[in-house]
């Protein structure tokens, strides 16, 4: 008799056990599968022919680069939004506009103080958006963003694209506004690109996907009023000291020893997702 009691306690075990590695597995499954088993690549439409470097149209609107898929799973809350600590998620990483990411340390980077010493990436300026995939709750869910579509904001002509290697491409558009002053998105971490140099792209138009990069997968996205970042940094600034005017595209950072300067702002980019609410 306490030979079969013994053998009904472990049969229960074993069942409470499987169903515990059943719920964490649904959870796995649900939150990134994106991550273990990417999304196909999205219908992309024929390139139709085009005139090279054509004057882009005057852009009347502009949109959000990504956009939720209907039946998305997990519904995005927001759509797409950065990563804020204690808001999105708990890691001590901000990734919007502006901010400073105390997360990315130490480690060198284009930047030179007054002493030609190195500047640590956690003293600089964030020169875009990192989108990711926020669930119902408004949570960052990590991966999910993996070959998720991305769409030109506006009208305008494809003026830049460069792969970057393990970052993905690069991608610039340009958009002329009704000032005739223009305004330049730039697209990081894609890939599967569907334009090249002087193509008309429409608002809306899937231009590439999300570059794979794991759980870390998301779009760097830019809205600056230059197009080619190669002499951004003037002359004393601490980007001008090192190596950060050799990136033709710009380099999605900004700092500097006076605190004027420091900001995004003062270079001429500009906060992505106010430019577009205003538009």
């Amino acid at each position: 008799m306490r030979k079969c009691n013994s053998r009904y306690i472990l049969l229960l075990a074993l069942a409470g056990l499987g169903g515990v590695c059943l719920i964490a597995g649904a959870y796995v499954w649900d939150h990134y599968r994106g991550v273990l088993i990417p999304r196909p690549l999205p219908p992309f439409p024929t390139v139709p022919p085009y005139t090279p470097w054509p004057t882009p149209p005057v852009a009347e609107q502009f949109d959000f680069p990504l956009l939720p898929a209907e039946g998305a799973c997990p519904e995005p809350a927001e759509g797409y939004g950065p990563y804020v600590q204690g808001v999105t998620g708990p890691l001590a990483v901000d990734t919007r506009y502006g901010a400073q990411n105390p997360a990315q340390g130490e480690r060198s980077n284009c930047f030179r103080d007054t002493e030609g010493g190195n500047v640590p990436f956690s003293a600089l300026y964030h020169a875009g958006v990192d989108l990711f995939v926020l669930d119902g709750a408004g949570f960052v869910v990590w991966g999910q963003a993996t070959r998720a579509p991305v769409h030109a904001v506006a009208d305008g002509v494809a003026v830049f694209v460069q792969d970057a290697g393990a970052d993905g491409h690069i991608l610039i558009v340009e958009h002329l506004l009704a000032d005739e002053s223009a305004v330049y998105s730039v697209y990081w971490h894609v890939d599967a690109v569907q334009v090249r140099e002087g193509q008309p792209v429409v608002r809306g138009q899937v231009i590439a996907v999300v570059y794979d990069q794991g759980l870390n997968s998301h779009l760097h996205w830019e809205m600056r009023t230059f197009r080619d970042g190669s002499a951004l940094f003037p002359a004393g600034t601490a980007g001008a000291r090192g190596t950060c005017n050799g990136h033709v595209a710009g380099v999605g950072y900004t700092w500097d020893d006076d605190p004027a300067r420091a900001h995004p702002d003062a270079y001429g980019y500009l906060e992505p997702a106010a430019f577009v609410e205003r538009r």
